[in-house]
């Protein structure tokens, strides 16, 4: 299954002198030791985020079934290389394993990860199923460790404003989320044929803001309808243009478009109505400045793709990551999390239920059987 499929793992080493510090000053001047898995797109966001916070982490070890990507990466940074990732599982050093492979093998790698009592950091999905999803998150519940699923879009600046004036009560009752995301360029096909489709690959992100925006309330029903304009993508079966809506038992309703291409770049927003008002995220410009003239108004192009769009939210999340298991599993911030990660399997329940919507061509009950 793993034939084919890229994935690499780097550790960082912990080396802290102890002597003269007290237990609280060693554990504020400690490197985690992370273990990065997988050197693809999202891989190397992860790789530029670890370089970017050398006071907490620090690259040690490079394993990936890629032999000469593995060698190059681990002589540029000066880390040692395997071929699996039972090495730097059993070293004593790794405190986190980050985990950024092909998205068909995140979760047996989340298994072994949790199993080995390591943190782990996930880029999504847990699994496509939802029984696997589960298995997870009690896996990490029963170790009491941390464990995150990176949806990005949490730790944006835009959509963090946006949450915070709606817990102030800013619109006052939440009636309606509406949510806009168009990919941009079209993903590579290899990416796709492993993806999981549209549904548990994209709209799984705007499932996760609905989640988010509206307290952690489950959809009642759901309905998807959809077209395939990319022939190469529709003889994998899958969509390329797909709208969703969902209805909540408190009336919410949550109304998604997405598409895997928009020719004028990436395209992210999000609109909340409420019983006083609205508030709404706009796309991210590459500037904010305009030219006007005598032929118009020109406004900036969108920034191009999601590297650009989201490169400070990953950093962030990590930044946020490690502040979690820092803070240490007695923590309120732990606490809290351990409580987030109960949401997933209802997410990827909705993105299943969606899917199935579409492919019935009717509404789906989220209380129907949809194994």
């Amino acid at each position: 299954r793993l034939q084919g499929c890229i994935f690499s793992v780097i550790v960082c080493c912990l080396s802290v002198p102890a002597t003269l510090m007290s237990p609280v000053e060693q554990a504020s001047a400690r490197r985690f030791g992370i273990a990065l898995v997988g050197l693809g797109r999202s891989g190397h966001f992860h790789l530029t985020s670890i370089k970017s916070l050398p006071e907490v982490a620090r690259l040690a070890w490079v394993v990936d079934v890629d032999e000469p990507r593995a060698t190059s990466l681990a002589a540029d940074m000066g880390c040692q290389w395997s071929a699996s990732l039972e090495d730097p599982l059993a070293d004593p050093s790794v405190d986190i394993v980050i985990i950024a492979s092909t998205t068909d093998t995140h979760f047996s790698f989340i298994i072994q990860s949790l199993r080995a009592k390591k943190a782990v950091f996930a880029e999504k999905p847990i699994s496509h199923t939802v029984s696997e999803v589960q298995e997870a998150v009690n896996l990490a519940l029963e170790h009491n460790l941390p464990f995150v699923c990176g949806y990005q879009r949490r730790c944006d600046r835009n959509f963090v404003a946006l949450k915070r004036q709606l817990d102030k009560g800013a619109i006052g009752q939440l009636k309606v989320v509406k949510s806009c995301s168009r990919d941009n360029p079209l993903p590579p096909l290899e990416y796709l044929r492993t993806s999981g489709g549209i549904f548990q690959d994209m709209l799984i992100h705007d499932f996760d803001m609905q989640d988010w925006l509206s307290g952690g309330q489950a959809p009642e029903s759901i309905l998807a309808v959809g077209h395939c304009y990319n022939p190469e993508v529709e003889k994998m079966g899958d969509l390329d243009t797909v709208a969703v809506v969902a209805k909540y038992a408190s009336g919410l309703l949550a109304m998604t478009d997405t598409c895997r291409d928009a020719a004028y770049g990436y395209d992210q927003r999000v609109e909340a109505f409420g019983a006083r008002g609205m508030l709404t995220a706009k796309n991210e410009m590459t500037s904010t400045v305009e030219l006007a003239n005598a032929n118009g108004h020109l406004m900036p192009p969108a920034e191009w793709s999601f590297p650009e769009r989201y490169r400070e939210a990953y950093r962030v999340e990590l930044t946020e990551f490690l502040d979690l298991v820092k803070a240490g599993p007695q923590s309120e911030a732990h606490k809290a999390e351990q409580q987030q990660m109960l949401r997933h399997p209802r997410i990827v329940r909705t993105a299943t239920a969606a899917e199935l919507s579409w492919r019935l061509g009717r509404q789906v009950m989220l209380s129907e059987d949809l194994d």
